[in-house]
């Protein structure tokens, strides 16, 4: 098995933690180490730092090494231009294969939080098994415990295989986030799953589907893949990888392939997609209040405090997001931190380079 950690992403919605240098998977959120360290430990309990890729974009390479000294300088791929998930997943399928072999792999998020690794180290080796004897895309599905709005979802119909006391469902097809009416008729029908974007599947079989659903990234990936380990790898990477077309790998294949199984996936998973995200991930106080840095409150219920390095003062407030760094201060109401994305195109009209 080989695994695959995508690596790549900026994740702008912990502002102003995270920053176009030290993106949201170097941050230390839980207290326990980065979520990129947190991925690599969570796959090397069954994976060898030898089987693992880590796909990412130029000016990162220097930090991944720093974060993962075990992973091979061979197996990090460095993305001249940032293409989305779909051409990143086709890069490690060609990588996966270059030595001839066709062993699933798994493809990961450096950014995610899985709270029950056992169950998942269990799962994945049944999607492996799955994925080893038939030509499959698997993708695991959360099952949902509220009608979140926040994320995609995946419509299943009727149980496709049993095995290892496993049952892998037929996708019927992918929704995108929907709103809180559309959020619990999923939940009420029991056939939806929070879309994980997390994969399993052998890399002929993504390939293939590469090659019959994603025909203006054909040419680039075979340029590409056959200049692997040559002396004209970077050039060709250079020249051809922003060729390939910006998609991600749901709207570019998944949609449309008619072999896209989901694996139902109860594992304790936070895709930490915002600053909300800690009031599910850090323990609070007994006013609700999660607190990072020295806190000192007076009727205060329901708050997130996060300044590790400095000293936090509130009164009379509840249901807020305070976050401090260096001196930059994010205020928010609990349930708005996903519009940080917005501020953040405010600051890049502003030109406040400083800020980002």
């Amino acid at each position: 098995m080989y695994a695959v950690i995508l690596a790549g992403g900026r994740g702008t919605r912990f502002w102003p933690y995270s920053s176009s240098v030290r993106p949201k998977q170097f941050l230390d959120i839980t207290g326990e180490g980065s979520m990129l360290r947190l991925t690599y430990r969570r796959l090397n309990r069954f994976v060898s730092p030898e089987r693992m890729l880590v796909l990412t974009v130029a000016g990162m390479e220097d930090s991944i090494s720093r974060e993962l000294p075990d992973i091979p300088e061979l197996n990090i791929f460095t993305e001249p231009v940032s293409r989305n998930t779909a051409p990143s997943l086709a890069i490690a399928a060609a990588l996966s294969a270059r030595d001839g072999e066709d062993a699933p792999m798994l493809c990961c998020p450096a950014d995610h939080i899985i709270g029950d690794e056992e169950e998942f180290e269990k799962l994945v080796m049944s999607a492996s098994d799955l994925a080893a004897e038939r030509d499959v895309l698997i993708t695991f599905g959360i099952e949902p415990g509220y009608a979140a709005t926040g994320y995609g979802y995946i419509e299943t119909g009727k149980n496709e295989v049993e095995l290892e006391g496993r049952s892998f469902h037929r996708v019927v097809n992918f929704h995108e986030k929907p709103d809180v009416s559309k959020a619990k008729n999923y939940i009420e029908k029991g056939s939806f799953y929070w879309n994980s974007g997390i994969f399993v599947w052998r890399p002929s079989v993504f390939l293939a589907a590469w090659e019959h659903y994603v025909s203006d990234g054909v040419k680039p990936l075979r340029e590409i893949a056959e200049s692997l380990g040559t002396s004209s790898e970077k050039a060709t990477v250079e020249e051809f990888y922003p060729r390939m077309p910006s998609i991600s790998v749901d709207y570019a294949i998944l949609e449309k392939a008619d072999n896209v199984l989901v694996a139902p996936a109860d594992l304790a998973w936070n895709d930490v997609g915002s600053w909300d995200a800690l009031f599910d991930l850090l323990p609070a106080d007994e006013s609700g209040n999660i607190e990072k840095g020295y806190v000192k409150q007076i009727d205060s219920r329901g708050n997130l405090f996060f300044n590790p390095d400095g000293a936090t003062a509130a009164i009379g407030i509840e249901d807020m997001i305070v976050v401090v760094k260096d001196g930059t201060v994010l205020i928010c109401r609990r349930g708005e931190s996903q519009r940080v994305r917005d501020l953040i195109d405010g600051l890049e009209k502003d030109r406040r380079d400083d800020l980002l």
